[in-house]
């Protein structure tokens, strides 16, 4: 019998591949097999499968998915000595059956001999590979939840692990040539992993590739800045700087043997040292940022002052396109000397479509800090605890960008004070605990000018000052919106700033006019519009029928169809995700008004009118394929 999550979900008796049902029950066997030796809770196992897409009734749903899986599963391993049950306890759903069974845990345990002490490159080659053998795609293929896609994540980064490993230990052996298919395969589908760039760089240096090695580098670092905004690791630049230099490499030193050598495939050409440097991981200042200069200072006192060991701590809270990233890396240049050990920076895409993983950023941030990749566990809860003990001691700025929630932040928090924290998010995070939460609004109309003037210059600015008012006017202060209209002015410098100020005037078109290339207004609101409830997304584009800007939720209730209480409700989740502001406050027999208008509005228009993102369409043909 074997169960196979490293890939589609599976049950195989022999060579026969059994029937275990539609994807939604295969994925509830997955989702129990992910940690099969736990039970599983039930409102656990919805959400590991539906994610806050759940059914009407899933309780019922789960019970007939459970009942229609325990029979296949008994019927496939009939003949088996030890059949296959499923159990239900009062901690939850288990799979009964010997856990050896399971591609991932026998994975796991191949991984953990490979890693035992002493043992040659031979066996440690030929254990990796098999374990490496048993992946078939990616892990829970066909599952489709957000838990899926972080665990998915997770087990990557470990096939990650064990295909670094088996490549240092086959360099070793003097077979750099074996690892080049492997490594290159991977890489298409995980591009920016700098492990396995290495590993390839590596192996083309010593098979006598080193214009390959130099321009496969080259090609990743345009990739990272691209993707990232950041440079490679320092320890990838020192690779290539040595590739570059024709050092002499010999791979067979062992670590044992070198001592101070980053990994178990590490040699002379790469071997750092672990001592500590001053780590500068931020992007590039923005040479034209203008205002928060109150923010900047209220930050800035926050960080400097540790309470006792707690790590000082501050979390930017703001709408896309407002500017938070901008802020943040002002104030991380601005500090420099405030922290002599450094910034670590680490991009988390909190509002993309696929977050990034705290584990896979652990891990990056571990090999910035000087940290042997071999060293560092594949286990959440161990290279956590590697993770905060690397911290330790050093005072350095960690600025965590884009953050998607408090799972996703928890394991990247220093254990100790030394090390500040600063983290940017749309929305307000429970983690870390006491920390200063500031909201970040937009920029002042006469910031929003000299923005303008800054990107445009002032002699253009100059001659249409009116014009150039009205334009800042229709951007509502977002410092994304005034950028994507400087951008969009300077690609065409022969039109007039009143032409284009007409064009955005039209408010039907106006999110059109505020997009260029990579910068637009739509595609940031779209982000925060798909991770709202569909109760509030329905709410916001009906919202847009409303005769006036601003309302309460007793106007609101003939619009939506709802109660006061649940308009009221929905509102606050707008309020939330910054496409509502609270106009008056809940006073006495009051309630609470809000206001939708600017550039809000506009997007809110857009949904009732058809006006969609490439993004939300991305989203919406996924959403029908599943």
């Amino acid at each position: 019998m074997e169960l196979r999550i490293l890939g589609s979900i599976e049950l195989w008796t022999g060579s026969s591949l059994a029937d275990i049902g539609p994807a939604r029950q295969r994925s509830i066997l997955g989702a129990l097999l992910v940690d099969p030796e736990r039970p599983v809770p039930l409102e656990s196992l919805v959400d590991r499968v539906w994610g806050d897409r759940a059914p009407a009734g899933v309780r019922n749903v789960v019970h007939t998915y459970v009942t229609r899986l325990r029979r296949a599963l008994a019927r496939a391993s009939a003949e088996q000595p030890e059949p296959i049950g499923l159990v239900r306890s009062p901690a939850g759903y288990l799979v009964s059956m010997g856990t050896g069974a399971v591609d991932l845990v026998r994975f796991r345990r191949l991984l953990k001999s490979a890693q035992q002490k002493g043992l040659g490159d031979q066996e440690r080659s030929k254990l990796l590979q098999q374990s490496l053998h048993m992946w078939r795609g990616d892990a829970l293929s066909g599952m489709h939840s957000d838990w899926a896609d972080r665990v998915r994540e997770t087990l990557r980064q470990l096939h990650h692990e064990a295909l670094s490993q088996w490549a240092d230990a086959e360099i070793r052996l003097g077979r750099p040539g074996a690892v080049l298919p492997e490594l290159r395969a991977t890489l298409l589908t995980d591009p920016l992993s700098e492990q396995l760039c290495e590993r390839l760089m590596l192996a083309l240096y010593l098979e006598g590739r080193s214009v390959d090695a130099l321009e496969y580098y080259q090609s990743m670092r345009r990739l990272i800045v691209k993707e990232l905004g950041i440079d490679p690791s320092r320890r990838l630049q020192q690779l290539y700087e040595r590739v570059l230099r024709g050092e002499t490499a010999d791979p067979t030193l062992s670590p044992e043997r070198t001592g101070d050598a980053v990994g178990a495939g590490t040699h002379q050409v790469v071997a750092l040292r672990s001592t500590p440097v001053a780590l500068e991981m931020l992007p590039l200042d923005l040479p034209d940022f203008t205002g928060c200069e109150r923010e900047l200072d209220v930050i800035q006192r926050t960080l400097m002052r540790p309470i006792a060991a707690q790590p000082a701590a501050v979390q930017l809270i703001g709408g896309g396109g407002v500017g938070k990233t901008a802020l943040a890396v002002r104030l991380g240049h601005r500090l420099q000397s405030a922290f002599p050990d450094g910034q670590l920076y680490a991009a988390l895409r909190g509002s993309s479509a696929r977050p990034a993983d705290p584990h896979a950023v652990q891990g990056r941030l571990l090999r910035a800090l000087g940290t042997d990749p071999d060293r560092i566990p594949a286990d959440p809860d161990e290279r956590t605890e590697v993770y905060r003990l690397a911290l330790a001691g050093r005072q350095q700025l960690l600025t965590l960008d884009d953050a998607v929630d408090d799972e996703q932040v928890q394991p990247l928090l220093p254990g100790s004070g030394g090390t500040a924290v600063l983290i940017t998010s749309r929305s307000r995070l429970s983690t870390p605990p006491g920390a200063r939460v500031l909201q970040l609004g937009g920029l002042p109309h006469g910031h929003s000018v000299r923005l303008l003037a800054r990107m445009l210059g002032p002699e253009r600015l100059g001659r249409e000052p009116a014009a150039a008012a009205a334009i800042a006017r229709y951007c509502g202060g977002l410092p994304l919106a005034l950028r994507a209209a400087a951008v969009r002015l300077n690609s065409r410098p022969h039109w007039s700033l009143g032409r284009y100020a007409e064009r955005l005037s039209d408010e039907t078109r106006r999110l059109d006019e505020l997009a260029h290339s990579s910068l637009s207004v739509r595609d940031s609101f779209t982000a925060s519009y798909n991770a709202l409830p569909h109760d509030a997304r329905e709410a916001l584009r009906c919202l847009a029928d409303l005769p006036v800007s601003e309302f309460d939720a007793h106007l609101a209730c003939p619009v939506l169809g709802k109660d006061f209480a649940t308009v009221e409700d929905v509102c606050e989740q707008l309020v939330e995700a910054h496409f509502l502001t609270v106009a008056e406050p809940d006073v006495a027999d009051h309630p609470t008004r809000y206001r939708l208008d600017g550039l809000q509005r506009s997007f809110a228009y857009g949904l009732k009118t058809g006006r969609r993102s490439e993004a939300a369409d991305t989203v919406q043909l996924s959403a029908s394929r599943r």
